[in-house]
């Protein structure tokens, strides 16, 4: 093999890999909504997995311990959908007001059914110097 047959190879084997690096990215399931995205979008989505970042509702949240569900509703201060997450129980305290959520799942129905869930509540780090000060 020549010099100009070994680019033209490697330029083409490249340009392939690249092409399915984009898409791959194009087909991949990590799209990111808010509430109100997700709802609007729930017909185009299909059965996809999709992740939906919001605000649990305070005091919406129900906890069965024996089939380890939670249910609740959350919303993006325009739109409010339900929520069933089946799975450990994530760390959400009693006493917040706030908690920032994120779940990944799919619709069905009108209902979001969610198979991972994180939380943050922004009162858990509030008025926690020690991480400033280098503690």
């Amino acid at each position: 093999m020549n010099k100009k047959t070994r680019l033209i190879f490697g330029v083409s084997i490249i340009v392939v890999l690249l092409g399915y690096m984009g898409y791959m990215q194009l087909t991949s399931d990590s799209s990111l909504f808010e509430v109100s995205g997700a709802l609007a979008a729930k017909e185009k989505i299909g059965d996809k997995p999709i992740t939906v970042n919001g605000t649990l509702v305070p005091g919406s949240d129900k906890w069965d311990p024996g089939t380890k569900t939670l249910t609740f509703k959350m919303t993006d201060g325009v739109a409010t959908m339900d929520v069933v997450y089946i799975g450990d129980k994530p760390n959400m305290p009693a006493e917040a007001v706030s908690i920032q959520t994120i779940v990944t799942g799919q619709f069905n129905n009108n209902v979001f059914q969610a198979f991972r869930m994180l939380t943050k509540c922004p009162s858990t780090y509030a008025g926690n110097n020690s991480l400033q000060n280098g503690k």
